[in-house]
């Protein structure tokens, strides 16, 4: 099976009753060849060469393992690939895959309708980026052996095209085409059309294209999603089931691919999701795969997909097939394998560690085009044993529901970036995880902030969005990516190697310090329903610039000392006041199972006890009790502990008035000896402030220092963030490699900058 499966895609043909000759599989005997075929006699570089062969009746062309043949006989698989031989004279095996063609059109309801044109074929893509006359040989592996079936030549002229994405080995944590350039993602998940099918693509992808963005991401996988390839058949005769592949939704990703090629955009092809592999949980849609039993799949319960060796047979010719009909493209970006892994059910990790190892092995060999592979975790912290594997050539992390979403993304991206040295990209966020707060940000505050924490965490790309139908779309929030593209246009990624920039000093530029210190919002990045550090008591030190340490360990959720005890998990805060101040917990929801409590001792002396009784057993979260509790605290050094101390969980976050000795702004930056990239965010304009009419505190001017510079003479430009242009640009000489910025007065957004040196 493993020497099949290096070979490459393989073509069955079930004979008709009246024809027993393998020769049927390519419309019979010796003239086979002249049904072969070319596209074209010559193509530019990378641009996509296309063989087409006829083929006789057959009961499941997909798949390697089958071929009709007289009764009480057996036969090895019928294989068809073509080797193509390169100008340089490497041998490229591209293995052929069965395509049926289709013809698109609106119903009455303005839904996409597919309709199929002909009968099925086989086909084999090539594309490649020497320039040069080209040969192929096309050959058939049956039951009697291995034949020729064809043979012919082409050439490939220069042409515009950058070619195919890799991971860059002079600037490892970022990205880089064959030819030229980097590559930086700026995009959003469009994962699946709604009833408009690609109709809908036709609608989102330009608007996306036009405001600079260059990559999306689709989901092939599930059988509501139009794209869904491997899915469960709705009736007898419909071509679909296990181990067969949908071509309605294999047609509409052809159309996306071609889409994206015309439109400069790049494509993440996530392979599959959890839900294939998820019961008892929100999405799962165990009931609805083809690998479960009761469907006439291999697995009894879900993970049997992660360790039965039919389930994984039949996952490696569903990779064959993917990199044989979209390997050739430079338009695909990157494998995922899974969509959000850890969510499956019974979940094991160096199960899974050992699965990814294994298809990332098989992927390769049959991918003669070598895309990046990668896969993706509902916790933003992912999966060590898996992340760590050298074979996936970047990690990824996922967010939602996070109070202050700049702090966490830059947060996560740089930890995993530290990790392990590895391209990164917040490859999904959102305000939650159900899009009810989408409504509530029609300026796309979430959006903004998100694209602009990501790209100046040191990711490979933008932070991306999630909701691309219900947020982006009607709410037409692209401006926020044509801004963030605008910065990043003329930025050579892989040329500058960016690190984050060393931070020396910040403060008030004199006569702009404010009347009172500044408030500091501690937003907790940690929700974990399992045994864990953040689901334990821990111990927290909030300093003067509002930095917190621990900060991974701090949990959104207090739990109770009742229906999880064990995760009850008090937090102590040692706090230092420059004046007196006020101490306060933010709620954001209780649980309606039992309710809550809130304690606030101060010095080891009680000063708050709140009760959040469950007065609605029918309501699952209750909002009733959302609001700020808080407790007056005198200047100097105090610890304080937070404490549930009732049946369930809360929400929580936290916020210190009178606290801050330095402006309350966060700067994320980029730099080498000679430039940097910087962004200050007034670190109170979130989504989560701005809902509950918490406006900004308008910030005055003020100095940041940044140093490791070579010394001369520099440039720096600063950005309106919202139009993407520069708006002002001053010079500045460092003797001592130190560059100084000065914000404007009354921030209550956020700005950039780019420095340069200038000689």
């Amino acid at each position: 099976m493993r020497e099949i499966a290096l070979a490459a895609i393989a073509l069955a043909s079930v004979l008709s009753a009246g024809a027993r000759s393998s020769a049927a599989l390519l419309g019979g005997g010796p003239t086979a060849a002249s049904g072969l075929a070319q596209s074209a006699q010559s193509v530019l570089q990378y641009q996509k060469l296309e063989l087409t062969l006829p083929l006789a009746s057959y009961a499941n062309p997909f798949d390697p393992e089958e071929v009709d043949i007289p009764a009480g006989e057996r036969s090895s698989a019928a294989l068809l690939e073509a080797v193509f031989t390169t100008p340089s004279g490497r041998a490229v095996k591209v293995p052929g895959f069965y395509y049926q063609d289709f013809e698109r059109s609106r119903d009455a309801g303005g839904g996409e309708r597919l309709s199929a044109i002909g009968t099925g074929v086989f086909k084999i893509r090539f594309a490649w980026g020497e320039v040069g006359s080209y040969s192929y040989q096309v050959t058939v592996r049956e039951a009697q052996g291995k034949r020729q079936i064809g043979s012919g030549r082409f050439a490939v002229r220069p042409g515009p095209d950058h070619g195919y994405i890799r991971r860059s080995k002079e600037a490892p944590l970022y990205f880089e085409f064959d030819r030229g350039p980097s590559y930086f993602a700026i995009g959003e998940n469009v994962c699946w059309p709604g009833g408009g099918g690609t109709y809908d693509y036709d609608t989102w992808l330009p608007k996306l294209a036009a405001s600079g963005g260059n990559y999306f991401r689709i989901w092939m996988a599930n059988n509501w999603n139009p794209l869904g390839l491997e899915v469960l058949s709705t009736s007898s005769d419909d071509g679909r089931g296990l181990g067969r592949y949908d071509q309605r939704a294999a047609w509409r990703i052809d159309q996306l691919l071609d889409s994206a090629h015309q439109l400069d955009l790049r494509v993440l092809m996530c392979i599959e999701s959890f839900n294939t592999v998820a019961s008892g949980i929100e999405y799962a849609a165990w009931d609805q795969s083809p690998y479960r039993a009761a469907n006439g799949g291999p697995c009894a319960k879900p993970f049997d997909f992660f360790t039965k060796l039919e389930a994984e047979r039949l996952f490696k010719r569903r990779l064959r097939y993917i990199a044989a009909r979209w390997g050739y493209s430079t338009s695909v970006f990157a494998w995922e394998l899974w969509n959000e892994v850890d969510q499956a059910t019974g979940y094991q990790s160096e199960k899974v560690a050992d699965w990814h190892r294994e298809m990332c092995v098989y992927l390769r060999a049959s991918d003669p085009w070598a895309h990046p592979i990668t896969t993706s975790f509902a916790d933003p912290n992912g999966d060590k044993a898996v992340d760590k594997l050298t074979m996936l050539d970047f990690v990824q992390s996922h967010g939602y529901g996070m109070r202050d979403e700049a702090g966490a993304i830059s947060d996560f991206s740089r930890r995993k970036i530290e990790a392990y040295r590895k391209p990164h990209l917040f490859g999904e966020f959102g305000a939650d995880v159900e899009g009810t707060e989408n409504a509530s940000d029609p300026e796309g505050i979430h959006l903004h902030n998100g694209l602009w924490a990501g790209m100046l965490s040191g990711s490979a790309g933008t932070a991306m969005i999630w909701w691309w139908d219900s947020y982006v779309e009607p709410q037409d929030l692209y401006h926020h990516f044509a801004s963030v593209a605008a910065f990043a246009r003329e930025v050579d990624w892989v040329k500058e190697a960016y690190q984050p920039a060393t931070i020396s000093d910040m403060r008030f530029l004199s006569g702009q310090e404010p009347a009172v210190y500044p408030s500091v919002i501690v937003s907790p990045p940690a929700e974990r329903w399992e045994d864990s550090g953040c689901n334990e008591p821990q111990a927290f030190q909030i300093a003067g610039d509002g930095s917190v340490s621990n900060l991974r360990n701090l949990s959104r959720v207090l739990h109770g000392t009742v229906n999880h005890p064990t995760w009850h998990n008090p937090a102590t805060f040692q706090v230092d006041y420059p004046q007196a101040g006020r101490f306060e917990v933010m709620i954001g929801g209780v649980s309606g199972h039992g309710g809550a409590g809130l304690s606030v001792s101060l010095d080891a002396k009680m000063a708050l006890l709140v009760d959040f009784r469950d007065r609605d057993p029918a309501t699952d979260d209750l909002h009733d009790y959302d609001n700020w509790y808080g407790i007056d605290v005198p200047a100097g050094l105090h610890t304080i502990v937070v404490e549930n101390p009732g049946a369930d969980w809360c929400y929580v976050s936290y916020r210190l008035t009178n606290y801050l000795r330095v402006p309350n702004l966060r700067l994320l930056a980029l730099s080498n000896p000679h430039s940097a990239l910087v962004w200050v965010q007034n670190k109170e304009n979130t989504l989560w402030n701005h809902k509950r009419k918490l406006e900004p505190t308008p910030i005055g001017s003020s100095q940041i220092t940044l140093s490791g510079f070579e010394p001369g003479e520099y440039r720096i430009e600063q950005w309106d963030t919202y139009q993407g242009v520069r708006t002002s640009s001053t010079t500045s000489t460092s003797t001592d490699g130190s560059v100084v910025i000065t914000t404007p007065a009354g921030l209550t957004t956020d700005v950039a900058y780019k420095v340069r040196q200038s000689r």
